[in-house]
């Protein structure tokens, strides 16, 4: 069941859908971004598959897409957003409260990468600058929100230190995170238990975890993580306790290869999860964990492809909590998509479980008659999902 109306119709969504209650009437509302479009969007929802428009404010002009992440930046009680663009760099818009926005910081980028484009003297696009992803935490513990950006290219990943006011940004600096590469998402979490906030990447050449000790400082803790020689084929990411050992877990969208679960262990190290029978046999470039049936265990939400790389779908595995799965079959869309850049788990109409929330490129046919929207909301009905044979 498609709850979105009023959502975009068109565009490409190149960006994961993050979704809040902006305005506090109790409903979530999303946002996200566009590539080749007019900058960040945002949705008022309404608890019943209605979506509203609430941009006003919002920008870069002309955005390639990236990531956005919610955050009180200013502390004025009011959920601000900030977007990693692939061309521009990052920017925060203050909010309101009521959907209006107000742009205070644009364009930020490392020092060394901006040093590097000036010296450039490159008059068009300067392929140094621009963000791939941003998250948003105290990773400092100073009671203000930072910001942690994955660059375009060759940056690595920067944490900028917000002061309260969401206008001025510090750049950190000998924190122990790499400067060079990209990565195409990033999560802050506290993943190893020890109450700082931890980076966890898509990096480039496979997925990254760096532990944080509250003080802006990281070290790698990656081992048994895999690693790519190419770059890029990790993208999507997600984190949870899949097989309920108390222990966070990571799943990673390869490609090539589809969904990959890394399981940590006791002593601190990531061993791959046995691979598990799925239809996903030519990659897979998004996915999320959630409870989607109340049983209490993860689920897994999977955007790839069954055989045709151009032709993309939405795949629903269930978990026993043992890091199994069981793919099911659901009325989702299976190859009617080009490319899954998003999914986001969140409960949008508020009968206890989560719906889905994904960002696509194109749609190739049309589904009983209509053409599928670029940004689709599809509301959980658990309970017509059936396991496969």
């Amino acid at each position: 069941m498609l709850g979105a109306k009023g959502l975009a119709e068109d565009g490409m969504w190149k960006s994961t859908p993050i979704v809040a209650d902006i305005n506090g009437d109790g409903f979530l509302d999303l946002a996200a971004l566009p590539r080749l479009g007019k900058g960040a969007h945002v949705w008022l929802g309404n608890g019943k598959g209605l979506w509203r428009d609430a941009s006003a404010g919002l920008g870069p002009p002309l955005s390639c897409g990236g990531g956005v992440a919610f955050g009180d930046f200013n502390q004025d009680g009011h959920l601000d957003l900030a977007v990693g663009d692939h061309c521009n760099g990052v920017f925060v818009y203050l909010g309101d409260g009521r959907g209006h926005w107000q742009a205070t910081t644009q364009a930020l980028n490392p020092a060394a990468l901006q040093r590097q484009a000036s010296a450039s003297n490159d008059t068009g696009q300067n392929e140094l600058l621009g963000a791939e992803d941003v998250a948003v935490g105290d990773v400092n513990e100073d009671g203000y929100p930072d910001l942690v950006v994955s660059s375009r290219m060759e940056g690595g990943i920067t944490v900028y230190y917000g002061d309260g006011s969401g206008k001025s940004w510090k750049e950190a600096t000998a924190d122990g995170l790499p400067k060079t590469g990209w990565a195409n998402k990033i999560l802050l979490q506290d993943i190893d238990g020890d109450g700082h906030l931890d980076i966890i990447a898509a990096y480039e050449h496979g997925p990254r975890v760096w532990r944080g000790d509250g003080n802006g400082h990281w070290r790698d803790y990656s081992r048994g993580l895999a690693v790519s020689v190419a770059g890029g084929y990790y993208r999507g990411l997600a984190i949870g306790d899949v097989n309920e050992d108390g222990r966070l877990d990571i799943a990673v969208a390869h490609i090539r290869n589809g969904p990959e679960i890394y399981l940590q262990t006791k002593q601190g190290t990531w061993q791959p999860a046995p691979a598990f029978r799925s239809s996903i046999k030519a990659g897979a470039t998004a996915l999320a964990l959630g409870d989607l049936d109340g049983d209490g265990h993860l689920d897994l939400v999977v955007g790839g492809s069954q055989s045709n790389p151009d032709q993309n779908g939405l795949f629903v595995f269930r978990g026993n909590g043992k890091a199994q799965w069981t793919e099911l079959r659901t009325n989702l869309p299976q190859h009617e998509l080009r490319f899954i850049w998003g999914i986001s788990l969140a409960d949008v109409d508020g009968d206890g479980v989560p719906d889905l929330v994904v960002t696509t490129g194109d749609s190739l046919k049309r589904r009983k008659g209509e053409l599928l929207p670029r940004m689709q909301v599809w509301l959980n009905q658990y309970h017509k999902a059936t396991p496969k044979p």
